[in-house]
């Protein structure tokens, strides 16, 4: 990732402990950057994590904080927390997230439902009202949400993980023009079906076997290729893009 004036950026990662958060997370310090872990609820998990991104990239400016994304007080003193300790948070990537099965029928309870849909975009939007007010004033920042093309197409079976991520692509695009006027940029990346990411366990092989053949370039994508999108749109490279929603599916929608 280009550096602003040649300094070292601070990125908060959400729900970076494990899969897909991890290998955002240690993508940002391969570059060189101050990485922050927002975990949950495994202090050991995230401990481990931060050993293995300094382990694996050479930078040991890798560290963590508790940060659940529905708890709204603890996502305001996480970020104090960091900007005390760091002076600036320059990009948030909103990676925390559930998904669990399940039609909209009479006969399944609406418990997970109404989780999935607080987590994925109450939460998002927790983080974003913490982060925001510092990058407002400072007049700089990047904010990259990470959707899903099951919240563009809509999946069987997985209603309120599309709607919730749905709910993120019209939030993205929204406060891409809210913010637009302070130079602060909201975008966001839509994975297809990914490894390494826990996305894909709990379905069956042969119905991966479907999956894989609708998509164009016959195979699933990585975890790292993920990163490198969240990573160009949260750069300078990505200075004139804010409000869109960039798709990395290998061709499956």
């Amino acid at each position: 990732m280009r550096k602003l004036a040649g300094k070292q950026n601070v990125v908060l990662v959400t729900g970076a402990s494990k899969s897909l958060g991890k290998a955002i997370a240690s993508h940002f310090s391969e570059a060189g950057d101050r990485v922050v872990l927002g975990y949950r609820s495994s202090l050991k998990e995230a401990e481990q994590a931060a050993q293995e991104i300094q382990e694996k990239t050479g930078n040991e400016a890798v560290s963590f904080v508790k940060l659940d994304v529905m708890d709204r007080q603890q996502v305001q003193d996480a970020v104090q927390e960091i900007i005390k300790s760091f002076g600036n948070i320059d990009v948030l990537v909103n990676n925390a997230g559930v998904s669990y099965g399940g039609a909209l029928i009479p006969s399944n309870p609406l418990d997970k439902w109404e989780e999935i849909v607080q987590t994925n975009i109450i939460g998002t939007i927790n983080c974003i009202h913490a982060v925001s007010l510092h990058m407002l004033l400072e007049q700089k920042g990047s904010i990259v949400n990470i959707a899903s093309v099951a919240g563009l197409i809509g999946m069987d079976r997985l209603s309120a993980y599309s709607a919730s991520k749905a709910g993120v692509v019209g939030l993205t695009r929204s406060l891409g023009k809210e913010y637009a006027p302070y130079n602060v940029r909201v975008n966001a990346v839509a994975p297809g079906y990914t490894e390494d990411t826990g996305m894909v366990d709990r379905i069956p092989e042969d119905q991966m076997n479907q999956f894989r053949k609708r998509i164009a370039m016959g195979r699933l994508g990585q975890a790292r290729e993920i990163a490198e999108a969240v990573s160009f749109l949260a750069s300078d490279k990505a200075s004139y893009i804010t409000g869109q929603t960039l798709v990395v599916d290998g061709g499956y929608m």
